[in-house]
């Protein structure tokens, strides 16, 4: 009996220390595997190859797990010239600058869904919806994923911050030339995915 209740005692011992054990490798896998960061600024400034003037602020987190291999990402603006009428993921290029499209021929003046950049994720909508809807006209918020596939979207590229969201307004500037559509084409503002 004596026996019995000393191997019931060393089993008991050896599942509460593997519990214990595995308890701490799902946590260590958890640092090595999931990256967030929250409050990441969207500015105007961010915009290139040039930077917007536009004192609409935004505000980007982000999140990612190698295990499932999806981005997930919160966005928030305000304060922007008009409507949005499309925000993008696009990339890979590293803070200050652009990834610009090689097919790209020039941009169509009245086209809302003109950009020169490589987008990896578009949604296009002009915004004439109810404030209840992701979309406002210079204040607003929307969520969204995208696919690390390793082709289009790629981990290493993503961890080392190379891709960037930019929210592009209906709003043509009071310049002449190209520059009218600075906020349609590049972008009103910009914030850069990162985890540092």
């Amino acid at each position: 009996m004596k026996l019995f209740k000393l191997t019931a005692l060393a089993s008991l011992c050896f599942a509460l220390t593997s519990t214990i054990i595995s308890c701490e490798k799902d946590s260590e896998k958890d640092k090595v595997n999931a990256y967030s960061k929250s409050d990441i600024p969207v500015t105007g400034a961010q915009v290139a190859p040039v930077a917007s003037p536009s004192a609409g602020l935004g505000s980007l987190s982000v999140s990612y797990d190698k295990r499932v291999g999806i981005i997930n990402y919160s966005l928030t603006w305000s304060g922007l010239s008009d409507s949005v009428i499309a925000i993008r993921v696009c990339g890979p290029a590293p803070v200050g600058y652009p990834i610009l499209n090689p097919s790209f021929t020039g941009a169509n003046p009245t086209g809302i869904t003109t950009t020169p950049y490589i987008v990896l994720q578009e949604l296009n909508g002009v915004t004439t919806q109810a404030p209840t809807k992701a979309f406002r006209p210079s204040t607003g918020s929307y969520t969204g994923t995208l696919l690390v596939d390793g082709v289009k979207v790629r981990q290493q590229d993503l961890l080392n911050g190379l891709y960037f969201i930019t929210v592009h307004t209906k709003t043509t500037l009071p310049v002449s030339g190209s520059g009218a559509f600075l906020y349609r084409w590049f972008g009103e503002i910009r914030g850069q995915i990162r985890f540092d």
